[in-house]
């Protein structure tokens, strides 16, 4: 089996439980997770999330800049200064 065949047979269940071990740095009963099953798992989420069409917010990885650019635009005015 390689690795796309894994990830078409990945259940949204092991996706849950694969992104939250992620998150976390330990699998689901406990023990810690190494930095190459940490790179291995973070691939195989990215591509069930493209085959799988799930939204961008929900993506791993995802961060929510939409109140970062409203304080920028609030704070974007600029002074004028007019030389005679």
């Amino acid at each position: 089996m390689n690795v796309d065949e894994l990830i078409n047979a990945m259940t949204p269940e092991i996706y849950l439980n694969m992104k939250q071990a992620v998150e976390l740095g330990r699998w689901g009963d406990g023990r810690i997770m190494t930095k190459e099953q940490k790179s291995h798992s973070l691939e195989a989420l990215i591509r069930y999330e493209h085959l799988n069409n799930i939204a961008e917010t929900d993506r791993v990885g995802y961060v929510d800049m939409s109140n970062k650019r409203k304080k920028k635009a609030a704070n974007d005015t600029q002074t004028i200064k007019i030389i005679e």
